[in-house]
């Protein structure tokens, strides 16, 4: 049957059969255009009912406009697939389906250039220009291949082509196929390539979310629908699900029931192309109090746009945003000197600089004044303004009326959706702040029966856990921002480093209280002094560095930054304050013991115990979720390197299982060189235990990775 978009009708005898829909020649029913799979949906018909059923397609099925994974069909149900709309009659043992046409509007048709290839990138170069940070200067190109199809070529881009909701290098086009290049779209449909027009907004819907953790149903059938541009407010008491459904709707939060649409498409397949749509400020300021707000800007700049842009577009993009937050003034300040509204500014505009089309606010009004939440309030809606849509939970009702529309959540519940006048006229109340008392003595908070209530949701709907990451700059020059950083961050907190240099002369000093200054030969006690005394140091340096900054971590992961780079840049910034502390150290026992001879075999070791105590230390801080636990750890993990290094109980009379746990210790390996150096006169270049101290260093940086790596994927 031939598919004319405004006037095909297909009827079939109710009689039991299963028909196949979608875009195969082989279907029953054929249907083209945007969003269609080749197997869509299975229709599973009898004399008694009818049901529609998803075959794991790409965009899904609407009935009546509400997602449905499988449901029964009625006359006059309204059945959208991909592009295509259909009425369903069914009546004297027919099924009768008739096709409406698109519900779409035209979009824009893309002509290739004479050579037959569509060239899409920043570059105005390119045939098809996009002036987004998110898009490389040369992104992708498209190649007509034949009557109806293309082939599209991703250009070694930063934030990568997507077909489908998956990430290409090359992919053959067909009819129904949708591409994401940053927040653009593109359809194939009819044999030509065209571009939606829809301003690169998107529309946010979201129908039957129920999120459950630990029995207790932190969201509970709430469904939503927000417009592209609008300026939304998430009001409700302590515990009511606003942060939550923020988390939710950005795929943070694994569904138990419920889908997620942007722009018609399902989160749950085209979760990847979406990813860098998303802006995420949460209620801290996850900024380094160390840096400047320059650097901020200038460093968060080479990790969230693309790789190929040079430093006057990063500068200038970098002013388009202070000056649109009125930073200019303090950009040479360091973050810890700002104003609490400052800095919110700054953790607002590092957001910014990617221009995400979706941002949540996570209660950014914590400890500031009315009058500074008027500003922010009139500065976001001058961002909506421009086209963004933004969604804030807060518990502050000042200036509310800049909203488009306020959700009141209770309970897990949505109690409330529409505009600031709304709710006044729906609660009769003249302050807002009644809604909560109001709310408060309810039994249950209810839903309102406008935002609609769509079929079973299939378990198939259930989101991914896992971000997609971008690598937007190479290894090394990761690894360069990082080291550099860590070290500003480390040099300039002058209090945190003049403790870390005070521990060497004050253990070398009781020492020198321990043992007589005078001393020419030392017993092998002082060496062991010496092994766990610059273990502990650099163990110390390091135990709270990762545990204090999960969060700064995990939202840099989400913008590309890897897990491997982060370890490796921990260790070369302590490993180089490590030596630098293990040379304080020796200077200061040759100051205080005149037989001490400070020898480049001394100098050695004594850098390389700091260095795997500061590795010993990295590891402990990343099993800990805070610094107090990793304070904890600190003497069960270091006290054993005293039992088992040998010095206590000889190794040949400990019992089987402490032999087994002394090979596990720094210590031991450290201990045994410096004793084979200082009282054997052996050189250490050729002691057989730094097999051992290499085993276990490797070992250590292997579950530190495998640590940061199990944290980020659990928190997805």
């Amino acid at each position: 049957m031939t598919d004319t978009r405004s006037n095909t009708i297909y009827s079939f005898p109710l009689e039991p059969r299963t028909l196949t829909i979608g875009r195969d020649p082989t279907c029953h029913i054929r249907l083209k255009g945007v969003g269609v799979s080749k197997i869509h949906a299975l229709l599973r018909m009898d004399e008694k009912e009818t049901i529609i059923e998803d075959a794991g397609d790409t965009s899904g099925i609407l009935i009546n406009g509400l997602p449905a994974g499988r449901a029964p069909l009625s006359t006059g149900s309204l059945l959208t697939i991909g592009v295509n709309c259909l009425t369903v009659t069914i009546a004297d043992g027919i099924l009768t389906l008739a096709h409406l046409g698109e519900p779409r509007p035209a979009e824009a048709v893309l002509e290739p250039a004479p050579s037959g290839i569509i060239t899409i990138g920043r570059d105005s170069s390119n045939r098809m220009h996009l002036m987004h940070p998110l898009v490389s200067r040369f992104h992708a190109t498209v190649q007509k291949t034949g009557e109806n199809s293309y082939v599209i070529r991703d250009l070694r881009s930063t934030n990568g082509t997507f077909v489908n909701g998956k990430r290409v290098r090359r992919s053959q086009l067909i009819d129904g196929d949708i591409v994401h290049v940053g927040p653009y779209r593109f359809y194939c449909d009819k044999g030509t390539f065209q571009q939606a027009r829809d301003f690169n907004r998107i529309k946010l819907d979201a129908f039957n979310l129920t999120v459950v953790k630990s029995g207790r149903a932190l969201l509970d059938d709430v469904s939503i629908s927000i417009a592209p541009g609008e300026f939304v407010a998430v009001l409700g008491p302590s515990g009511a699900g606003k942060t939550t459904l923020a988390h939710a709707l950005m795929g943070l939060l694994p569904l138990r029931e419920g889908t997620i649409l942007y722009n018609g498409l399902p989160l749950k397949t085209f979760f990847p192309a979406f990813t860098s749509a998303f802006g995420f400020v949460t209620q801290g300021n996850l900024l380094r109090s160390e840096l400047t707000v320059r650097e901020t800007f200038y460093e968060q700049s080479l990790l969230r746009l693309p790789k190929d842009g040079i430093a006057a577009e990063h500068h200038e993009r970098i002013k388009e945003v202070m000056e649109l937050l009125d930073l200019l003034s303090i950009a040479g300040c360091r973050i810890g000197t700002l104003s609490g509204g400052e800095a919110k500014r700054v953790h607002f505009g590092i957001e910014l600089l990617s221009s995400p089309t979706v941002i949540f606010f996570d209660e950014p009004f914590a400890g500031l004044d009315p009058g500074l939440i008027q500003k922010f309030m009139t500065l976001f809606r001058t961002i909506c303004d421009k086209g963004h849509t933004l969604l804030l939970t807060t518990h502050t009702l000042e200036h509310i009326n800049s909203c488009d529309r306020i959700l009141f959540m209770n309970k897990g519940k949505l109690a409330f959706s529409g505009s600031p006048s709304e709710i006044m006229r729906r609660y009769d109340i003249t302050s807002l702040s009644e809604v909560y008392e109001k709310e408060r003595l309810k039994p249950h908070a209810h839903k309102p029966a406008s935002e609609g209530r769509p079929n079973a949701e299939n378990p198939s709907q259930r989101l991914p856990r896992r971000f997609y990451r971008p690598q937007r700059i190479s290894f090394f020059l990761q690894l360069r921002l990082l080291v550099f950083r860590y070290f500003k961050i480390s040099f300039r907190d002058s209090k945190n480093l003049l403790l870390m240099f005070l521990q060497a002369p004050l253990i070398a000093f009781m020492l020198m209280v321990t043992f007589s200054p005078g001393m020419i030969f030392f017993p092998v006690a002082f060496y062991f002094c010496l092994s766990t005394a610059t273990v502990w140091m650099g163990g110390m340096n390091s135990i709270r560095e990762i545990a204090r900054e999960w969060k700064v971590i995990d939202r840099e992961f989400r913008i590309g930054v890897s897990p491997i780079v982060y370890t490796a840049s921990k260790i070369v910034v302590f490993s180089t304050i490590a030596v630098l502390q293990a040379l304080v150290f020796g200077l200061c026992l040759r100051l205080f013991f005149s037989g001490f001879v400070l020898s480049f075999s001394i100098m050695l070791l004594l850098s390389t115990a700091c260095c795997t105590g500061t590795i010993l230390g990295l590891c402990i801080s990343v099993f800990s979720k805070n610094v107090n636990m990793a304070i904890s750890w600190l003497p069960i993990i270091f006290i054993p390197q005293i039992f088992f290094s040998g010095i206590l109980m000889p190794f040949d009379e400990m019992s089987g299982l402490g032999r087994i746990v002394s090979h596990l210790t720094i210590t031991r390996p450290v201990f045994s060189m410096f004793k084979k150096t200082c009282l054997l006169n052996q050189s250490p270049l050729h002691c057989p235990e730094w097999f051992a101290l290499l085993f276990l260093s490797a070992g250590l940086i292997l579950l530190m990775v495998l640590g940061i790596k199990f944290r980020r994927f659990a928190a997805e």
